[in-house]
């Protein structure tokens, strides 16, 4: 009897064993699953948010945006967006405990890490927009929207350089692109950066605006001038004419003298 017993107790430890050793191997790889799911979710969550509020709350005030661009999260190497990306895999944790728990509990704190990650990265979202008339950009939402008026630019420049850092589509390699302006006090504006292959084309549209505006602004200083300088007074002008036809008195006199000698001939 004592040997059924003892055989049961040693085949249900072992089930009990096995069980545990499959319910660890599923976690450990649902783990980089919830990880990655964090990640796509805060992706797609970010990029609906922040088209919401830029539609909702424009860099412009009083005229339409002309170009714009913004610092992409999952492509720009800095050590600001790095920090959203860790929480943003970090906010997958919950459901992950979820997962090893079967507590609802941890459904709704994931939920709650979520919105908190899409904040921290709306706080520190960095955007440049151009308009007729000004160009303006914002360091985080909460910030304060800066307004350059265009007329007050000198020139302008766009910078492409090695970025170093870390991001998830690039590895190590990566570059950023950036605008910079230059003002008539002799001030150098750097405006926010961005991942210059996949925003370049953004940037220089920005740039090619500013410099249709400001060359449209140059035409217009030189009409300005050329209307305000002085032209020939009445007197200058009959004096000219005067000259003109003195000049064709002359210029007769000489064809008749010419025409009376080749009849006397």
């Amino acid at each position: 009897m004592c040997k059924i017993v003892c055989r049961g107790s040693l085949l249900s430890g072992a089930r009990l064993g096995y069980r545990g050793a499959v319910k660890l191997f599923q976690l450990a790889l649902a783990l980089p699953f919830m990880l990655a799911f964090g990640l796509a979710v805060h992706a797609v969550l970010s990029r609906g948010v922040k088209a919401v509020l830029w539609a909702w709350s424009p860099l412009a005030s009083g005229e339409p945006e002309a170009a714009t661009y913004e610092r992409r999260v999952y492509h720009t190497a800095d050590t600001a967006i790095l920090q959203i990306v860790v929480a943003a895999a970090a906010s997958g944790l919950p459901w992950w405990l979820a997962f090893a728990t079967g507590s609802g509990l941890w459904v709704w704190a994931g939920v709650l890490a979520m919105g908190a990650v899409v904040a921290f990265d709306v706080l520190r979202w960095e955007r440049v927009a151009v308009s007729a008339h000004n160009l303006w950009f914002q360091r985080g939402y909460r910030g304060k929207v800066h307004q350059v008026v265009l007329e007050n630019i000198r020139d302008l420049s766009v910078e492409e350089n090695e970025a170093a850092g870390f991001t998830l589509r690039y590895g190590r390699r990566n570059r950023v692109v950036r605008l910079q302006v230059r003002m008539k006090d002799k001030r150098v504006i750097a405006l926010p950066k961005t991942d210059a292959r996949n925003s370049a084309e953004a940037v220089e549209a920005v740039a090619n605006h500013l410099r249709m505006r400001l060359q449209q602004f140059r035409d217009s200083d030189r009409s300005r001038q050329a209307a305000h300088q002085p032209g020939p007074t009445a007197g200058s002008r009959s004096a000219a004419a005067g000259e003109q036809e003195e000049d064709l008195r002359r210029a007769l006199a000489r064809l008749r003298q010419a025409a009376a000698k080749g009849a006397a001939r």
